[in-house]
């Protein structure tokens, strides 16, 4: 009964997004910056921007409170309903309001907001945006993975000797594998990626991987990913001795070796960066999706020794506070 109940809560997690504990350390910055200080050209009229929350749930409702402290008046919140005729009004009174710019926070949010094609459109909290056509020169986003040269940073540091590993998504997420491998280069490491349409194809590949990986970044892709699968491969991981950088807490206490997170003011300051750099222009510049900054994190001690992994001092905070 327990281990359901675990599992029930990972798959709330896959429900559209990964959802940090408020409570998880942030990982400090180990470079000095130095801020000089360049004149500015002064900005246009600041727009008005519609925040609009597929629920009111902490993954979302945190997410738009802290976009919506730093636009101030120039910000308000909106949140889906399950009455689908209050949400079609909610839409249709954007399409007629001047000067607006518009965020919409999870997958449901950013499928009612794509209808608002006139409209700046910057979405957040979606995984799977590709399998929705989210993107357009007006609709872009900010990704919902936690830092990824930060993830192999930890990872090289609690495992220097490992050097390949796994991963295993659904189709449509070259742009994302290509960023990883780069970031995992940097950092000594050769990423294994194999894209797969079923969970059954997710269980195959995973195990059918194990002989050139040591270890597994699981994706939260709920496309591919099932209870059993994930009761499956971290039950294999753990037998097979397989380090695992999983999405969540849950899965953490399944045998993960360390867990990432989104940040919530992370993901704002992402959002708000997209609105002010599109302020004076008609499309939304820069790439498709842009990758956040930050991580939350946890480390499984247990794991680690069981690996025969040493948790540098800098860690060993969020390993005592699993």
């Amino acid at each position: 009964m327990r281990f359901r109940a675990i599992v029930t809560s990972i798959f709330l997690t896959l429900q559209g997004c990964a959802q940090p504990p408020q409570s998880a350390p942030i990982i400090p910055e180990t470079e000095q910056k130095v801020t000089i200080q360049i004149p500015q050209p002064q900005k246009p009229p600041t727009k008005q921007v519609s925040i609009l929350a597929s629920e009111n749930i902490p993954a979302y409702s945190e997410v738009a409170k802290a976009l919506a402290k730093q636009l101030g008046k120039h910000g308000k919140i909106y949140y889906l309903s399950d009455n689908q005729l209050a949400n079609l009004k909610t839409i249709a009174q954007f399409k007629n309001e001047d000067r607006t710019q518009i965020v919409s926070i999870g997958l449901n949010a950013s499928i009612a907001a794509k209808s608002l094609s006139n409209k700046q459109v910057v979405f957040c909290q979606v995984f799977n945006y590709q399998d929705y056509a989210l993107l357009s020169p007006m609709h872009k986003g900010v990704s919902m993975l936690p830092s990824l040269p930060k993830t192999f940073s930890v990872w090289r540091a609690l495992a220097p000797s490992t050097t390949d590993i796994g991963i295993i998504s659904g189709p449509g997420f070259d742009d994302l594998i290509q960023t990883a491998r780069s970031a995992a280069k940097y950092y000594g490491f050769t990423l294994h990626h194999t894209t797969v349409n079923s969970d059954k194809e997710y269980q195959y590949a995973y195990k059918n991987m194990s002989t050139k990986v040591q270890g597994y970044w699981l994706l939260p892709d709920n496309r591919v990913l099932s209870e059993n699968i994930l009761r499956n491969i971290m039950t294999f991981s753990v037998r097979n001795s397989k380090q695992v950088a999983v999405f969540s807490d849950e899965l953490l206490k399944l045998g993960g070796l360390f867990s990432t997170g989104s940040d919530y003011h992370d993901i704002a300051h992402q959002v708000f960066e997209r609105l002010e750099q599109s302020q004076a222009t008609e499309i939304i510049p820069g790439p498709d999706i842009v990758y956040l900054e930050k991580l939350n994190l946890r480390i499984n001690p247990v794991m680690a020794n069981n690996l025969g992994l040493k948790i540098p001092a800098q860690y060993r905070k969020v390993a005592n506070a699993l």
